[in-house]
């Protein structure tokens, strides 16, 4: 393996003065890393020394790969985000770690390229072979991996997998035994061919949605992915799943990515629901269809009775208006004169420049 920490100064004349800068980063890194694997460091340090390592770059790879292979839990969640804003120069030493005797250093080194930049393309391959790993953990996280690379190479094993046989335990009977079985690694790959959006996953994704019927473990998934995709050969599926859900918010994410705007008139209902749970579930897809009656009802959410609906429908519209007229509506809302709660309804469509 090269050492990624040289790409530095691959272009330059190396000096005994550079050799030295060189390896007295590494030691920094080495000694940054430390800090970020001490339990005791506080979320204000690990964040400032996160920082560090990304500015110190390339340098910085080794000792945190290293750190991946000491404790690949802990470096699942610590060094991932650092090793993404580092870049390409930390693909080829996780690429190593693929081939490791530990399941779970394999696991996380392929749950880092969810996020990791690999525009070369060099962990496609190596990804699609591992989801034929032995262990489900690892199968799962290369399924994530490959989705959110855009792997269409990986279509027909990501299909294989999300198809594969599963033999359940009644969940009612034992619950803990359901849970055990339940097939991570397949729900994985359904996910990720959602969101590769490739035609040939409609048919398999209607087959698990029809045979394992809605207690199936990998129902939701397959109704969201299908959702996805997009396309009408699934529509009927879709909706029906909407129509039949148990919870009146389930499967609004797959309605709207179906149908969009089609789906409008579903979800003003759903705004309207009675329970609270569900009018803070319909925001986010309401917003996401960019009308002035959509924003307008989440806009009406924001005066809520509930706090978690307020809050949703805030988080909701800050996506598309700024906080300075966000505040504004929130005003505007609570005014006791009906002409200036009126009137703050229109600041929505002016704000988002959107038409019906």
């Amino acid at each position: 393996m090269t050492d990624p920490a040289g790409k530095v100064v691959d272009n330059s004349i190396v000096t005994a003065e550079t050799r030295i800068a060189l390896e007295r980063l590494r030691e920094l890194a080495a000694e940054l890393v430390a800090i970020v694997n001490d339990p005791d460091a506080d979320d204000e340090t690990a964040d400032g020394v996160g920082r560090l390592l990304v500015e110190i770059g390339p340098a910085a790879v080794e000792p945190l790969v290293k750190y991946v292979r000491d404790d690949p839990k802990r470096g699942r969640e610590a060094a991932a985000a650092i090793l993404a804003e580092i870049g390409e120069a930390a693909v080829e030493p996780l690429l190593a770690c693929f081939d490791h005797a530990d399941p779970e250093v394999r696991a996380t080194a392929a749950f880092l390229f969810t996020a990791l930049r690999d525009t070369g393309g060099a962990a496609e391959q190596p990804l699609i072979r591992m989801l034929d790993d032995r262990d489900e953990l690892v199968r799962q996280s290369a399924a994530y991996a490959l989705g959110a690379h855009d792997s269409r190479r990986a279509v027909p094993r990501l299909i294989a997998l999300a198809t594969r046989p599963v033999h359940m335990p009644p969940r009612e009977a034992d619950p803990e035994a359901w849970a055990e079985a339940y097939p991570y690694d397949a729900c994985a790959a359904v996910d990720a061919l959602g969101q590769l959006g490739d035609p040939r996953a409609v048919q398999p994704l209607i087959f698990l949605v029809e045979s394992q019927g809605v207690d199936g473990p990998m129902y939701d998934e397959a109704v969201r992915a299908l959702g996805l995709l997009g396309d009408f050969r699934a529509a009927p599926v879709v909706r029906q799943a909407f129509e039949s859900a148990r919870f009146d918010g389930v499967f609004a994410d797959a309605l709207v990515a179906m149908f969009g705007r089609g789906a409008l008139e579903e979800l003003l209902e759903l705004a309207e629901n009675g329970d609270a749970a569900t009018r803070r579930a319909v925001c986010e897809d309401l917003i996401s269809l960019a009308s002035p009656v959509a924003a307008e009802t989440v806009a009406a959410l924001l005066v809520d009775p509930d706090d978690e609906v307020r809050a949703a429908a805030r988080e909701a519209l800050g996506q598309t208006v700024d906080a300075q007229t966000l505040e504004e509506i929130v005003t505007g809302l609570e005014d006791p004169s009906p002409k200036v709660r009126a009137w703050t309804t229109n600041l929505l469509p002016l704000s988002c420049a959107w038409s019906d």
